[in-house]
């Protein structure tokens, strides 16, 4: 499967900075070009005019003349124009080489930082299972152990983000094509997080879909993508309520669709959604705020796979998620 790489934002912006500056130039050329051509025909035909030549001999030295200027002007032009476009490449890559420097290490950073936290974390959480099956635990201390232990899940599960974030970045997360289960992968998903959902009051609804439902993708992601976007759904779902999970055929793909019955979102928070590190209010979940990078990463891997992610909500109706993947050519 096509690795479908990130656009460098720095090089974009260097492209941009380039052909502004060079446009700018080019203008001003082009405008004081125009300036001289015309006020030195207009001297060319004075002069002519003075000289003593018949009127046959003075539209041959004018046309000449006017025709020798006109292509100086443009060899000129061409030249500068050259200069002006190397120039401003180079200009604008030696103006964000600091920040982009500054970019690159932020990101080994990350990098480093979330590979030396792996250890730790998993050596705390093995820690805190083994106290509660400890028979001997002090009841007073297991709420409290459970607590640390799913903080220690969430930050474990932030980590596996940046690792990937890191991955992606740096051009080394690669995905791998091949048939999936769309209605298999689904059903297991949704039992997995039954027992999330019932600790919310959230309902888990699979409406039936076609058996099986073939797809083209990369299953992990997939699956990673599928238990974000159901998490989301049941952290926004209202307690007493339902969240609708289809998977079916539509228009030659295979999509899920992720439905709850919550608050919804303004337009202003759904163009950042797919954002990385942004949070969606908090007073609309009855969860903490997460890392923010969930639904970057499945849109990134869901487009890699030739699919797409669509968020589709509004104020006081809900939120519907849709996933779409290609099917198998037959």
């Amino acid at each position: 499967m096509a690795d479908a790489r990130r656009p460098d934002v720095f090089a974009r912006a260097q492209m941009r900075l380039a052909l502004l500056f060079a446009g700018l130039v080019i203008l001003l050329v082009l405008v004081s070009s125009l300036f001289m051509y015309l006020s030195f025909s207009s001297d060319i035909r004075g002069a002519a005019g003075h000289e003593f030549l018949s009127d046959d001999d003075e539209e041959t030295y004018v046309a000449q003349s006017l025709g020798a200027l006109r292509w100086r002007l443009l060899v000129i032009d061409a030249g500068i124009v050259v200069v002006i476009g190397v120039g401003g490449l180079l200009y604008a890559r030696r103006t964000l080489r600091p920040i982009r420097e500054n970019v690159a290490a932020q990101k080994r950073f990350i990098a480093d930082a979330s590979h030396e936290l792996r250890t730790p974390l998993a050596v705390m959480k093995a820690d805190f299972e083994v106290a509660l099956r400890d028979p001997a635990l002090v009841a007073g201390l297991r709420p409290l152990l459970e607590s640390s232990l799913e903080e220690v899940d969430g930050m474990s599960a932030m980590v596996q983000d940046l690792l990937t974030l890191s991955r992606i970045d740096a051009r080394q997360e690669q995905l791998v094509g091949e048939t999936l289960d769309l209605e298999v992968l689904v059903r297991q998903t949704t039992e997995k997080l039954d027992s999330l959902a019932a600790a919310a009051g959230v309902d888990l609804f699979l409406r039936p879909g076609p058996t099986p439902l073939p797809a083209l993708g990369d299953e992990p992601h997939v699956r990673r993508a599928l238990a974000n976007v159901i998490k989301n759904a049941i952290e926004h779902a209202p307690s007493g309520s339902a969240v609708e999970i289809q998977a079916r055929h539509v228009a030659g793909t295979a999509q899920i669709s992720v439905v709850d019955h919550g608050a919804g979102m303004p337009s202003e928070v759904q163009a950042h959604v797919f954002d990385r590190f942004y949070s969606v209010d908090p007073a609309r979940s009855r969860a903490p705020g997460g890392s923010g990078l969930g639904l970057a990463i499945a849109q990134w891997a869901l487009r890699t796979m030739e699919g797409d992610i669509v968020v589709q909500s509004a104020v006081g109706a809900g939120t519907r998620v849709t996933l779409s993947l290609p099917t198998p050519r037959t």
